[in-house]
């Protein structure tokens, strides 16, 4: 796996995430993503490994704990590898020479389909 690969993962992301404030213990991170998504400790546990092999994450042993940070290391080749694409030039949506969107997307109302047909209508003609 790469790194990637690796940050497809939301809970690693979410790790990743809870470090960037600071080193963190691996209790505290497995409690947070445990509550929050649901998981395992033992899958926590395979997602620090993950970041862990794939340089996204430190850890350091302390006594019977273990404590994680962001490796600022990988950040670096990450953003480093990144950087070599050319990036658009990103307009000022403020100033009055911005582009206007010409479509904007609108969720249909309830009582109306995707395309505007009143939704009692949609279902008495399949539709259209």
């Amino acid at each position: 796996m790469d790194a990637f690969g690796v940050l497809g993962n939301p809970a690693r992301r979410q790790i990743l995430e809870l470090l960037a404030s600071g080193e963190k213990s691996s209790g505290a991170i497995t409690r947070t993503i445990s509550e929050q998504r649901g998981i395992s400790e033992a899958a926590v546990s395979q997602h620090l490994k993950a970041l862990l092999d794939n340089g996204l994450a430190t850890v350091r042993p302390a006594g019977m704990n273990r404590f994680y940070t962001v490796d600022i290391d990988g950040l670096h080749r990450l953003t480093s590898w990144l950087s070599q694409f050319p990036q658009p030039p990103r307009p000022d949506l403020h100033s009055p020479q911005a582009p206007q969107r010409r479509h904007q997307y609108r969720r249909p109302s309830p009582d109306r389909t995707a395309h505007g047909i009143p939704a009692v209508h949609a279902r008495q003609t399949g539709g259209h």
